[in-house]
């Protein structure tokens, strides 16, 4: 007895061919695997290749190629969705990077400020303001 590992894109086509021949997993399986070893094999002497591959009718050939062609777009779907999360992480952690520097700008002049007064206070909340304005736009440029 022999076992055998697929890969992922192999076990998704085998699971698709199960469904679309309504035939469980385990049985779509030994299917492939007498089709491929009789594909390796060849014809002996006349003989005609093993019966299973006769039942793979023009339906069940067209049927599994659409689902590969479903596998490929949802991938290529996934793909894309993936590379924009991974574009609004960068953005983000580029936003909260400046974030943090205006903040740090901010807390600076405070503690440089001559004294706590309301006029002080708002000029820093002004300057801040401006510090992260200025630090966004940095980050829009980008």
């Amino acid at each position: 007895m022999l076992t055998g590992r697929v890969t992922e894109p192999q076990a998704d086509a085998l699971k698709a061919y199960a469904e679309n021949a309504g035939l469980p997993l385990y049985q779509a399986t030994v299917r492939a695997l007498e089709l491929g070893i009789a594909a390796l094999a060849g014809p002996q002497d006349g003989e005609p290749v093993q019966a299973a591959s006769a039942s793979l009718d023009s339906d069940t050939i067209e049927g599994l190629r659409l689902s590969i062609e479903n596998m490929i777009e949802r991938h290529e779907a996934q793909a894309d969705m993936l590379s924009q999360i991974v574009m609004r992480a960068d953005l983000s952690d580029r936003l909260t990077q400046r974030a943090l520097y205006a903040a740090g700008a901010a807390y600076a002049a405070a503690l440089a400020g001559p004294g706590e007064t309301e006029e002080h206070r708002a000029e820093i909340a002004r300057d801040s303001d401006r510090i992260f304005a200025r630090q966004l736009a940095k980050v829009q440029e980008e």
